[in-house]
Order: C-alpha cells, then sequence, then structure tokens
C-alpha cells in the first residue's frame, strides 16, 4: 500500500510538472478546421460519408471516464441500466457477453482522415490500484492512405475479496483511395481481452450493514479463487472499385462493386478449482471436484454487393448477397451455415441524411429471419440555433442466441427449441449540433421474449412486452462562470420483473469554470451526482456470465456524488476526482446487483495530451 501511495504522489507531482510546462510552451492546435474526420464502421456500412470532427477540447465531464459499472469495479461484468434503440444485423449469434463497458464492438471502430498525424495519450491512475492507459494515433499519407491505431489498457484490484480485472483493447484502421477515386479499400483489426476474478458477491453483509465504513477486505465472499477470461479477435477487409472509368460533375450514374470478407475467432473460459466444497453451485453435470468449463466458436462470412450511384440526387442504391459459416466447440462442435441477401436506398445531402434497409435470411438455421431499418436525420435551424432531428425505426424477426437454446457445461445444460423473437422499436430525438441540450423518446414492443429466469436458465414468455424510456438533457452556463449540468431518464416497461431497470435515471453536476494566467488555464470545479430509484436489479451468474431476473432484493435510492477539478492548458487536460465522496454518509444501499456493492470513497487523477505533430 505505501507503494501505492508513492505512485499518487508521483502522479500528482507530474501532472504539475505538465501544467507548468504548459504554461511556458503553448502547443497550436491545427487552424485548418477539416483537419480531423471520421467515419464509424457502423455508418460506412451505412454508406455515409466522413464527418468533420473538432478537435475535442473541452474539459467537461473529463472526470467520467468510465460509464458506471454494475458490478461495482471497471473490468467486470455489468447489467444494463438503460433501455437503448439498438439495431443488429442478423445471423448467427453466440451469445451477448455482458461486458458493453470494457469491449469494443465492430461499430465502435472507426475510420479517420487526417491533414496530418494527430495523437492523444491518456493516463489515468486511482485507489485500490486502478491504472488505465489510452493511445490513438492517426495519420494519412498523400492525402489517401490512412493509418490508425488506438489501444485501452486498464487493471486494478477493487475494494472486495477477489475482484481483481484486467482488460486489454487494440485496433487498428486503414482506409485508401486512388487518385482518381476508382478503387480503394476499408480494413480493421480488432482484439479485445477481458481478465478477471469472479468472487460471486458478498456472502455475508452483517459487518457491513452494522459498519458501512468497515474494511471490505473483512467481508466473506462466495468464491475464493474463481477466473473468467474472454477473448474476441475480428478481420475485416472491404475493398471497392468503381465500374465507369470516369466521374464527374456531368456523370449521372455511377457503379460500384464491393467485396467484404469477416473473421471473428472467439473464446471464453471459467475455472473454479473450489467448487467442489464451496458449496455455491447445486449442480454439476461433468466434474463434482473442481470447474473448467471453456467455449470456442469462431465465424467467416464472404459479401457480395452492388451500388448505383445516383448522382444527380445524391443518393446510393445497394443489394447484395452474403453467406457466413460457424463453428461452435463446446464439448461437441456445431455448424451453421447461412445465406442472406439485402438491399438498401441511402441519401446524404447538406440538410439531410438517412437510408432505408432492408435483410432476409434465405436458407440456413436462421432462415426467415430478417431486420428493416428506417434511418432519418434532419438538420435544420430554429430562433438561429442549429439542430438536429433524428427519426429511426426497426422491425425484426431473429433466432435465439446459441447460449439460449444449447448449453453443456459444469453446472448449467439445457437443450431448448425456442421460438423467434419479433421486435419493433423506435427512436425520436432532437439535439442542439453543440450537444449541449437533447431530449427525446424510446419505444419498443418485443413479442417471444428469451430471458435468464430466477433459476438462471433461460425461459421465453409469449406476451407481447412494451418498453419506453424518454430522456432530457441540457448544460447551461450562467454569468460566465456558473455551469449547471442535468440529464433526467424515465423508463418503464409493461412487464418490470423481466425487463427490470430504474424507473428514473438522474445525473446532475453543479461547478464554477474559469480562466486563469491571462486565459492560458482553464478550469471547472464543483460537483457531480448520479441517482438511481430503487429497482430488482438483475442478479449475476459466474459460471454462465449472464445476468437473470430477481424479485427479493431491490437495489438503488441511492445518490453518487463525486468532487471534481478538471485543467487545461492548450493540449493537456487535467483531472482529479474524489469520486463518491458521500460514501459513510447517505446510507448503506450502494449496490445495483444483488451481493456487489459499489466502490468506497476513492481518489483518482487522471492526464490527456493532444500532438499534431
Amino acid at each position: 500500500m505505501i507503494k501505492h501511495k508513492h505512485t499518487f504522489c508521483g502522479g500528482i507531482l507530474l501532472c504539475i510538472v505538465f501544467l507548468s510546462l504548459g504554461l511556458k510552451a503553448q502547443v497550436n492546435y491545427p487552424s485548418d478546421s477539416s483537419f480531423l474526420n471520421i467515419l464509424s464502421n457502423a455508418d460506412k456500412n451505412n454508406l455515409q460519408k466522413f464527418r468533420f470532427s473538432k478537435i475535442d477540447t473541452t474539459i467537461t465531464d473529463f472526470q467520467n471516464y468510465f460509464p458506471r459499472n454494475t458490478n461495482g469495479h471497471l473490468g467486470m461484468p455489468s447489467a444494463p441500466l438503460y433501455i437503448n434503440y439498438q439495431a443488429k444485423s442478423i445471423g448467427f449469434n453466440m451469445l451477448t457477453a455482458p461486458y458493453q463497458n470494457d469491449m469494443i464492438s465492430a461499430d465502435d471502430v472507426k475510420y479517420y482522415q487526417t491533414k496530418g498525424p494527430y495523437a492523444s495519450l491518456t493516463g489515468i491512475a486511482g485507489s485500490k490500484q486502478e491504472q488505465a492507459f489510452k493511445l490513438l494515433f492517426s495519420n494519412t499519407f498523400k492525402n489517401k492512405l490512412n493509418i490508425t491505431l488506438a489501444f485501452n489498457r486498464y487493471s486494478g484490484i477493487g475494494f472486495y475479496n477477489h475482484q481483481q480485472s484486467f482488460t486489454n483493447n487494440f485496433y487498428t484502421t486503414s482506409n485508401y483511395s486512388s487518385k482518381n477515386n476508382r478503387v480503394g479499400y476499408y480494413t480493421y483489426l480488432l482484439y479485445n481481452k477481458v481478465k478477471h476474478q469472479e468472487n460471486g458477491g458478498i456472502s455475508n453483509d452483517t459487518m457491513f450493514l452494522e459498519n458501512v465504513s468497515v474494511n471490505k477486505f473483512l467481508l466473506p465472499v462466495y468464491l475464493s479463487n474463481a477466473k473468467r477470461e474472454l477473448r474476441n479477435t475480428t478481420f475485416d477487409f472491404n475493398p471497392w472499385f468503381r465500374l465507369n472509368k470516369n466521374e464527374d460533375s456531368s456523370t449521372v450514374f455511377s457503379h460500384f462493386i464491393d467485396y467484404q470478407f469477416n473473421y471473428s475467432g472467439n473464446y471464453t473460459k471459467y475455472t473454479d478449482p473450489n467448487s467442489g466444497y464451496e458449496n455455491y453451485y447445486p449442480a454439476f453435470y461433468i466434474d463434482t471436484l473442481s470447474t473448467k468449463d471453456s467455449t470456442h466458436w469462431r465465424g467467416i462470412s464472404n459479401a457480395l454487393n452492388y451500388t448505383l450511384k445516383l448522382n444527380p440526387i445524391n443518393a446510393k442504391l445497394k443489394v447484395g448477397a452474403k453467406s457466413e459459416y460457424n463453428l461452435v466447440h463446446q464439448h461437441t462442435d456445431s455448424v451453421f451455415l447461412n445465406n442472406s441477401v439485402n438491399a438498401g436506398f441511402y441519401v446524404s445531402k447538406n440538410n439531410y441524411s438517412g437510408f432505408a434497409k432492408v435483410s432476409y435470411m434465405v436458407s440456413g438455421p436462421n432462415a426467415n429471419d430478417y431486420s428493416m431499418e428506417i434511418n432519418n436525420r434532419y438538420y435544420a435551424k430554429i430562433a438561429k440555433i442549429p439542430f438536429a432531428v433524428n427519426f429511426n425505426i426497426n422491425a425484426e424477426k431473429r433466432h435465439p442466441d446459441f447460449i439460449y437454446n444449447t448449453w453443456l457445461t459444469n453446472h448449467y445444460a439445457w437443450s431448448n427449441h425456442f421460438s423467434p423473437t419479433d421486435k419493433l422499436q423506435s427512436v425520436f430525438s432532437i439535439s442542439t449540433t453543440d450537444n449541449r441540450f437533447d431530449m427525446g423518446i424510446v419505444y419498443q414492443t418485443v413479442k417471444n421474449l428469451i430471458y435468464f429466469n430466477e433459476m438462471s436458465v433461460p425461459e421465453q414468455t409469449p406476451i407481447t412486452i412494451q418498453n419506453i424510456s424518454a430522456f432530457i438533457h441540457k448544460d447551461i452556463l450562467l454569468f460566465k462562470h456558473l455551469g449547471i449540468s442535468a440529464k433526467y431518464n424515465y423508463q418503464s416497461s409493461s412487464y418490470q420483473s423481466i425487463v427490470s431497470v430504474p424507473n428514473h435515471i438522474a445525473n446532475g453536476a453543479l461547478y464554477y469554470q474559469g480562466n486563469l494566467f491571462k486565459r492560458a488555464l482553464q478550469i471547472q470545479i464543483g460537483f457531480n451526482a448520479q441517482y438511481y430509484s430503487e429497482f430488482y436489479g438483475y442478479a449475476y451468474s459466474p459460471a454462465i456470465n449472464q445476468y437473470y431476473v430477481q424479485t427479493t432484493k431491490a437495489v438503488g435510492n441511492y445518490p453518487f456524488v463525486d468532487f471534481f477539478l478538471n485543467a487545461r492548458i492548450k493540449p493537456v487536460r487535467i483531472f482529479v476526482k474524489i469520486d463518491h465522496i458521500n460514501q459513510g454518509l447517505t446510507g448503506n444501499n450502494y449496490s445495483l446487483t444483488p451481493g456487489y456493492l459499489q466502490n468506497d470513497r476513492a481518489f483518482k487523477f487522471g492526464l490527456n495530451w493532444l500532438f499534431f505533430d
């Protein structure tokens, strides 16, 4: 622990040195307003264009570098707290791992176009040996070939017994277009590794209830030596070619073909050498002394698409076909072959962008699955303030994930024949283009929903469930110095015992903002708070790495308050934060997953530095 304190002191001293250096030698930001342009992989697949991205110079919310984890520690599984609109492609799916906070998905991958080198380095340290490092580097060569690297690495031992975690994320992207824009490609390589201990939650919280400030390492946990590891590797290569030789202002139609190859390899492992005598699991199917569960699944897909570009109306018509091969190994091998077709119409103008697309599974185990989506985004000025209006709707039918129908591990085994799930969802939102205000509503209807019941085994409900989520957010700066940020979410489900999320979520910040040293140093100092209303949070099963419903233990109804100091000197941003400063002062119900408490009061600091040469 002494060494850890020295690390904190050294980090603070290092930050002060950085600030001093920044005061003496400023690094100028690029004067070109189009220096940085970004295209997400999801937008690329929807034939969107690169969008100009402002270089991130704001310090607002800089201290909130990770979303709140319901199991109480970064790098651990986390249950969903929000009802969100999410459209996914059809096809084989093994499972959805509960690491939405920690794993980079294919849709999160970004392609860049820059007018020069761009790099961002972030380092963070905190109590209980929490350490995080983030790197992003991008450079475009001769305005045609871009190479980008992104890397995240973080770890910590947590506040409770057997809670250590370690996470690695890495991806590299490249995009290229020839001088006459006739040929080019997009490609990425993505790797995720999540590794952590599993303690099964607190087995006896008597000491904690009697004394909220008790050393959490004194609290007993269910599992003493269980571990979970999950790895994912994805490679995607998407070359394209324009069939017509020339394209200029007089060209009415342009014709493109593109080929997309995708490989995905996944591996998950759960081990517990003490499972035979800790009496945590009621059933054993393979080994009554210890547990060594592992599952591998791999997928390869090939797709060929034709795109007709309608230049006079800035629109594109796309049709294509895709085949996928998936191999699953879990004691026995299973093979899944699917073939699908797709079509879409895409429009992109100055004040509007949108698309309508449909995918249909022609043959294979997922035959007759479909997904239809309409996406609209309008830009307009209201009282001279630029706004963006979004309206999206998605309808889909999909077969159950593999984990719901077939599973064989040491503590869980089942063979089901669930029906496909039908889902209709929509979202309407309006926001200012500076992101200081937004509001919207999400609505969903789901039929034949599959979930893990209170015995943590899959179950399907034939009824139709309606979910709704409404949100509003506003940032205000009063008297040039008093900053107020407020966001409120209301959520509800017609079947709350299955879709269990807090009905009310509030986030707010109150801070002073100012400039010192002839505006060379920008600072924010204040408090940030989060509140989740009481709800029956999902319980967690380490052996299957999934959350299941429960109606016996209510969580929430507790505010989390942080103190923070954010500062910036040109390319350097810094924060100092006391997380959960109200710990021990406002009750003891600071749990969002039964048996897993949120972290105690913790000191954290971090630094981000941008480079342009």
